[in-house]
């Protein structure tokens, strides 16, 4: 996919947050689908890894401007699928469930999970070829559109990236963040197990900070050290809020 893909790709992102916001709240406020009472669970033995955050990463500026809290920011998207952070996530999650599930990733062809909901989801399951060895549920690992929590601005941010809000001073404040959801759904029927974004322990965006050395001049322009510093980010992000929302979820390592 080249940067003009994933420029489309993520203003389709971009369009259907406050839609997504809105679900992911009614999801969190509901009758607890993320507090599953253990028997709801009791069948899962085998798990089946999706994972689909790793494809792009998110450039997004928020300029000084009187009208930053009402203007759109500026969003740029480069691919980053060789980067190997979606296998690198199976391996971790096999490696935190395997003592107690039977885990396998799931290969698909690539799907366009950047503009879900909870019933393309669902469809998406129920029309999942069975794998060699069938699974109890699917556990999908999901970009998730949420308050960006660095600039402290109005703006969401999705999946894994790098935030930048310009202040009024010359200075700036910028981050890396990796905004993502485990959805855990039964295999058989596609029917909802549990949902809960990743989360620092703070509660907050999973989010680190970032020196200026790091923004590129466009997404294009990113260098090998910068691609490297961003993966290191994505990755230490990953790895330490995975455990908790992996438990938040019913499936504790």
């Amino acid at each position: 996919m080249n940067s003009v893909q994933a420029w489309v790709r993520g203003l389709r992102r971009i369009a259907l947050s406050g839609a997504l916001l809105a679900l992911f709240a009614l999801c969190e406020s509901g009758v607890s689908i993320a507090r599953v009472p253990a028997p709801t669970l009791a069948h899962v033995k085998s798990i089946g890894i999706i994972a689909s955050i790793g494809d792009t990463c998110m450039f997004e500026r928020v300029p000084a401007s009187r009208f930053e809290w009402i203007a759109p920011p500026q969003a740029s998207f480069l691919e980053i699928s060789d980067w190997g952070i979606d296998d690198t996530v199976t391996t971790e999650i096999t490696k935190l469930l395997s003592a107690r599930y039977k885990v396998q990733g799931i290969a698909i062809e690539h799907q366009d999970f950047d503009t879900w909901t909870w019933e393309t989801l669902r469809r998406f399951i129920r029309e999942l070829p069975v794998p060699e060895v069938p699974v109890d549920a699917y556990l999908l690992v999901l970009r998730d559109w949420r308050a960006e929590g660095i600039g402290h601005s109005d703006h969401q941010v999705g999946g894994l990236g790098l935030y930048r809000r310009d202040l009024h001073d010359g200075g700036e404040r910028l981050g890396a963040f990796a905004s993502y959801r485990l959805v855990l759904m039964d295999a058989e029927n596609g029917n909802l197990l549990a949902t809960r974004p990743a989360i620092m322990p703070d509660g907050s965006l999973p989010r680190l900070h970032a020196a200026r050395a790091l923004w590129p001049r466009t997404q294009n322009d990113l260098n090998d050290t910068q691609r490297r510093e961003l993966q290191t980010d994505f990755l230490e992000l990953i790895g330490e809020t995975l455990p908790n929302a992996l438990g938040r979820i019913g499936l504790s390592p």
